[in-house]
């Protein structure tokens, strides 16, 4: 049997594809695993609704995937949104070959234009059932896992100086050794917030990125980047375009990633084209599921940026869509991974993928590699079946 490469085709195989016949979405709310989650422009919550699909075959296997969207002005998507769009494509998706990913990409495009938060949570879903009717990991399926775990970082929430030095020594002593810091305040600030996170972090700082998450104009991150002579970090998403992140980058001591800029191959073609990066920070929610993520991935390698894998927000169930990814990254390109579930009291699988000395383990079983607490997702807000389509 051979193995789906990066949903790329055509291909041959031994095991027949089973027929689709259910989609289910469920709508959870996730508490803060801390009393809150703050970044730039005032965005602050306590608890993060997330959508979860799940599609059956006729064997009465399910495949799994979420779709967290950070609130409603993070990516230019929200959960009802999400939710609407999953009912649109469900047609096309439990009408798709399962084994022809890109076949699935172009029917929900042809269904649905753009929308890619809602067509990521059904396309992980199919990743995680083609991985089970397999038998194999969804590593496996995006072209072979590279490493046995990846290096976590922890995101720190936009607080005063010495409250996010606090959460540094905390989470340092839970093991982690990467971070991204929450800024996107005024320049001046931000640069003494990232000065107590890297005293507080001591030898346990790795990877550092200064994340504002777009909040900033070039002058206010050339400002940022005055003030932190000496200090070692990545500076991350600045200004919401490509065109600002180029000057920015052009001004740049430190390496500069792009994230929010870019959603789709002809954006980050246009990245390597403005010469605006030295990193890439893949969501697979903002950017339409792993497939499109796996196109991002290769196009980013190839053209010798480094990369980190990430999410808006989610459980451990996309902390696994995460760890599946990142185990095909080179281990020269990779910056760090989200352990993304570490942030929600509700994990919504069974075991969690395992984080130890700062690393999280890639799962080696079928799919995804987590099995999802079912009674936890509670009862679907809709379900759609392929008989009725």
């Amino acid at each position: 049997m051979s193995v789906i490469l990066s949903g790329a085709g055509p291909y041959h195989c031994s095991v027949t594809p089973p027929r689709l016949t259910r989609l289910d979405c469920y709508q959870v709310e996730l508490p803060t695993s801390t009393p809150g989650y703050e970044m730039s422009k005032g965005r602050r919550l306590t608890s993060f609704q997330t959508t979860v699909v799940r599609i059956q075959d006729e064997e009465g296997r399910s495949g799994y995937g979420e779709s967290c969207t950070l609130g409603t002005n993070y990516i230019e998507a929200f959960p009802a949104g999400v939710q609407a769009t999953i009912r649109a494509i469900a047609p096309a998706a439990l009408s798709a070959p399962l084994f022809q990913p890109r076949v699935l990409t172009e029917a929900v495009d042809g269904a649905v234009l753009g929308h890619l938060a809602g067509k990521a949570a059904v396309d992980v879903a199919l990743w995680d059932l083609r991985g089970k009717v397999l038998d194999l990991p969804v590593w496996a399926l995006l072209g072979g896992r590279q490493r046995e775990s990846f290096p976590a970082f922890h995101a720190i929430s936009l607080a005063a100086p010495e409250v996010m030095a606090e959460e540094t020594r905390r989470k340092r002593a839970e093991g982690y050794r990467c971070w991204q810091l929450k800024l996107g305040q005024e320049p001046r600030a931000d640069a003494r917030r990232l000065a107590a996170v890297l005293e507080a972090a001591g030898d346990a700082a790795d990877f550092v990125t200064s994340d504002p998450n777009a909040a900033w104009t070039v002058a206010e991150a050339c400002h940022f980047m005055d003030r932190i002579q000496g200090l070692d970090t990545f500076v991350e998403q600045t200004c919401p375009t490509l065109r600002e992140m180029r000057d920015v980058r052009k001004r740049s001591h430190w390496p500069v990633t792009v994230d929010e800029a870019v959603t789709q191959p002809i954006d980050l073609l246009e990245c390597i084209q403005l010469e605006a990066a030295d990193a890439l920070n893949i969501k697979i929610t903002r950017v339409g599921g792993l497939t499109r993520a796996s196109i991002l991935r290769d196009l980013a390698q190839a053209a010798g940026l480094m990369l980190m894998v990430d999410e808006p927000m989610g459980s451990h169930l996309a902390t696994a869509a995460i760890a599946q990814l990142a185990a095909t990254c080179d281990p020269h390109s990779l910056l760090a991974a989200s352990n993304i579930g570490a942030y929600s009291a509700l994990p919504l699988v069974d075991r969690a993928p395992t984080f130890r000395d700062g690393q999280v383990l890639i799962p080696d079983g079928p799919g995804l590699g987590v099995e999802v607490d079912v009674e936890a997702l509670g009862s679907p807000i809709f379900g759609v079946r392929a008989d009725e389509v």
